[in-house]
């Protein structure tokens, strides 16, 4: 049983970037790529943000509407 468990979850550290990227990609999806108002809204100031998007290969003009 020990065995099934180990394979099916991610190990912690996969487990918490897979969140953190899922989140900011949210984030972005829901301020439509504006980097102020997401960083805000996670209670990170804008230069953090940043080196957060950087991380994990996420461009915030990707997420703005085209119209």
């Amino acid at each position: 049983m020990r065995e099934l468990e180990e394979e099916s979850l991610a190990a912690f550290d996969d487990a918490r970037r897979e969140f953190e990227r899922d989140y900011l990609v949210r984030l972005l999806q829901t301020t439509t790529g504006n980097v102020s108002q997401a960083a805000r809204v996670a209670q990170r100031n804008r230069t953090e943000f940043y080196k957060l998007l950087a991380r994990h290969g996420l461009d915030p003009v990707s997420f703005k509407q085209k119209f």
